[in-house]
C-alpha cells in the first residue's frame, strides 16, 4: 500500500467522520494527487466536505481548494436535476401502467449525510412485468435501442440517460442467477411500494435487504466487465450504517449471498471497507477476509471508477477482439472467483445469440 493511497483512505475517513484530520499536513504535491484520485474514484463532492471540514493548517492549496470547491458545486447542481427527473420518470412510467424503482444512483444518494454531494452518474430504473414487456415496450417508443437481457438505453430525456432494467443485476453461473432472480421475484411487491421523498415528489427503492443483495451483485458483475471504484464501496459502506439494518436482517442477508456462493467476495467487500472505512466488525455481513480484500482493493484502486482509468482495459477494433479481451482480462480472478470467470464467457455469448436470434440490435 502506497503513501498515496493512506493519505487517500484518511481522508474518506475525514469524510464519513471516523477521523477529525490528516495524520500530516501534505504537501502541494500530494494535494494535487489526492485531488485527482477523488476524481478518479468519483468521489470528489464528499471529499471537498471532508476538506471543509479539516484543522486550518490541512487545508489544501487555495487554487486546488477553489477549483474543487467548484467541482462539487456542479455536483450539486447535476443531484438537483436528476432527482427532478427521477421523479418525473417514475411518475410517467407509472401512468403508462408499470411499476418501477429506482436502482443506485439517486437512491443511494438518500442513504448519504449529504445527497447533493454524491457524484451522479446516470438514471437506474428496474420496470414491473419481465424481460419480454418491458423490452417490447421500450422498443414501441425508441425501436433502435440496443437490447441486451439486463438493461437497455431508454431515452426519454434530452440530456440525462436512463436505462430500464428488466432486472436489477445477474449472476453469470445459471444456477445462482436463478436463485438470484427467484430472490428478486420474491420482493417486486415490497420493493415496487417502497415510496421515498425525492425532490418534492416521490419514488420507491428497494429495502434494505434488497439493496443489500443488489448493491452486493452489481459490484460484484462490474468487477469481471470494465472494474469497480470506490465510490460503489462508500454506497455500501452507508447501507450497513442504515438503521434498518438490523441483525436479523443481516442474517437474512447472509444466507442469501451464501445460496448464491458469493460469500467469498462478501468477505473481501468487508475488509475492504474495514480497512478504508474503518466500520465495526458488529456491522460487517460476513468476517472479512484479509487475503481476497487486498487483492479486490489492488483492484479498486487501480481500476477507478467503473474501470475508466484501468490501462489494462484496452477496447478492440471488433465485437470479438472485445470478447476475447475481456475473457483474458478475467483470467486474473480465476483463482479468487472461479464459477464467475468460467461461465462469464457463456452468458456473453448466449445473450449475442439471444439478441441474434430475436433479431435486436
Amino acid at each position: 500500500m502506497t503513501d498515496d493511497w493512506r493519505l487517500f483512505f484518511s481522508l474518506i475517513r475525514v469524510a464519513t467522520k471516523r477521523e477529525n484530520a490528516l495524520p500530516y499536513t501534505p504537501s502541494k504535491e500530494e494535494w494535487a494527487r489526492l485531488h485527482a484520485e477523488a476524481l478518479r474514484q468519483a468521489l470528489a463532492g464528499v471529499l471537498y466536505d471532508a476538506v471543509e471540514r479539516l484543522p486550518q493548517e490541512q487545508l489544501p492549496p487555495k487554487a486546488i481548494r477553489l477549483h474543487w470547491y467548484t467541482q462539487a458545486e456542479r455536483i450539486a447542481e447535476t443531484n438537483k436535476r436528476l432527482d427532478e427527473a427521477s421523479v418525473l420518470v417514475s411518475r410517467r412510467l407509472r401512468e403508462e401502467g408499470f411499476r418501477n424503482a429506482i436502482l443506485k444512483g439517486q437512491g443511494n444518494a438518500l442513504l448519504y449525510p449529504k445527497p447533493s454531494l454524491r457524484q451522479p452518474g446516470d438514471i437506474d430504473i428496474w420496470l414491473e412485468g419481465g424481460r419480454d414487456k418491458v423490452i417490447s415496450y421500450v422498443l414501441s417508443k425508441f425501436p433502435k435501442q440496443r437490447v441486451q437481457w439486463l438493461e437497455l438505453d431508454f431515452p426519454v430525456l434530452r440530456d440525462i440517460p436512463v436505462e430500464a432494467h428488466t432486472a436489477p443485476s445477474v449472476l453469470f453461473c445459471p444456477k445462482d442467477n436463478r436463485r438470484l432472480q427467484a430472490f428478486y421475484r420474491e420482493r417486486e411487491e415490497e420493493t415496487f411500494t417502497n415510496e421515498k421523498p425525492l425532490a418534492g415528489g416521490t419514488v420507491c427503492t428497494p429495502t434494505w435487504e434488497m439493496n443489500a443483495v443488489f448493491q452486493l451483485t452489481h459490484i460484484y458483475r462490474h468487477l469481471f466487465f470494465e472494474g469497480i471504484g470506490m465510490r460503489q464501496v462508500m454506497d455500501y459502506h452507508y447501507l450497513l450504517l442504515s438503521p434498518e439494518a438490523t441483525g436479523e436482517r443481516r442474517q437474512e442477508v447472509r444466507e442469501q449471498l451464501k445460496r448464491m456462493h458469493l460469500l467469498r467476495f462478501t468477505g473481501a467487500l468487508m475488509w475492504v471497507l474495514q480497512e478504508v472505512f474503518h466500520l465495526e466488525e458488529s456491522l460487517l455481513l460476513t468476517p472479512a477476509d484479509p487475503r481476497e480484500g487486498s487483492f479486490l482493493l489492488q483492484e479498486i484502486m487501480l481500476a477507478g471508477n467503473f474501470g475508466h482509468y484501468d490501462e489494462r482495459n484496452k477496447p478492440k477494433a471488433t465485437p470479438w477482439g472485445n470478447f476475447w479481451q475481456i475473457t483474458l482480462r478475467n483470467a486474473r480472478f480465476l483463482a479468487h472467483y472461479p464459477r464467475e470467470v468460467l461461465w462469464n464467457p457463456v452468458y456473453r455469448l448466449r445473450q449475442y445469440a439471444w439478441r441474434k436470434r430475436r433479431g435486436y440490435r
